[in-house]
């Protein structure tokens, strides 16, 4: 569950387009509860009247094995971390940084009492990545030359154009940054069908300027600096080490792999990282549910 910003998507979702910041919250509790309330009918009649929704009828879907399907939400503003501690039962954290993660863990959990639910009942799962090698050297290696075919010359640029809300088309991704500043006009953006990343347009302009400088980066490499999302490097043996500091330290309650290739890259994690986290105990070697909601030890 999340919530999309601005005219452009709103008018893909709801008549009457755009909505404000905080109504969107809002809509997305009462789209929520709307929901839980139509699964909950098992294939009754229903009415259902909020300030967002007004509709009723027959609901003829049988009711999921789970109760509810697992509801994931991503988000980091203050309204969806609120929708999410009341309503969600996990979180697809960006928070990989470990002290990061455990302020918006801890954040998070006290929000969740909050409103009457017990902290284990919403599990916090960031999306990360990871790069295995036979030393921690030789892992360094393999993640470098995995961020440059990942971000390629006009990757860089389109990246940029995110921040930027401009056609950088003409700049040289091996040059420096453009001097000139972001385009702020949130409703007349180049980049249309994605979600903006960057509420502070010309601040996190200036960040990337100020590392460009101090670390002589291009364009390319720039993005290749903040980008990056190979949080776990090193050696199986240290890769599981880390795995389970995060969640043993209050950082989070387990992890959403994001491989560098598909379909292929999972298989070095199971062989060689799997049997390290179940030597500690860590890690199921068998599944006793027949559900994700079982899976995730929830509710």
């Amino acid at each position: 569950m999340v919530t999309s910003p601005g005219a452009f998507f709103g008018e893909n979702f709801r008549r009457g387009g755009f909505l404000d910041h905080a109504d969107r919250y809002v809509r997305a509790a009462e789209f929520i509860t709307t929901a839980k309330a139509l699964w909950d009918t098992g294939g009754g009649d229903f009415r259902i009247r909020t300030s967002q929704f007004d509709i009723s009828g027959t609901f003829p879907v049988p009711r999921s094995p789970q109760g509810h399907p697992v509801i994931l939400q991503a988000g980091d503003s203050a309204g969806g971390r609120d929708v999410a501690a009341e309503h969600a039962d996990a979180i697809f954290s960006r928070h990989h940084r470990i002290d990061d993660a455990r302020e918006f863990y801890r954040d998070i959990k006290t929000r969740v009492a909050g409103h009457g639910r017990d902290p284990d009942d919403l599990k916090i799962i960031p999306g990360v990545s990871y790069v295995l090698g036979d030393s921690a050297a030789d892992a360094q290696e393999k993640a470098h030359h995995i961020r440059r075919q990942q971000v390629s010359p006009q990757t860089a640029i389109l990246l940029l154009e995110q921040l930027w809300n401009r056609d950088l088309s003409g700049y040289d991704p091996e040059g420096p940054l453009p001097s000139i500043d972001p385009v702020l006009d949130e409703d007349d953006t180049i980049i249309k069908g994605r979600a903006g990343m960057y509420p502070d347009r010309i601040g996190t302009a200036n960040e990337w300027r100020a590392l460009a400088e101090q670390k002589k980066l291009s364009i390319r490499d720039l993005i290749i600096e903040v980008t990056g999302r190979q949080n776990f490097i090193g050696t199986p043996a240290d890769v599981a080490a880390r795995l389970d500091e995060y969640v043993q330290t209050g950082a989070c309650d387990g992890f959403i792999l994001v491989p560098h290739l598909t379909p292929t890259g999972l298989d070095d994690f199971v062989d060689q990282v799997v049997p390290l986290l179940q030597e500690r105990g860590v890690f199921r070697t068998g599944y006793t549910g027949t559900t994700l909601r079982q899976n995730l030890g929830l509710r």
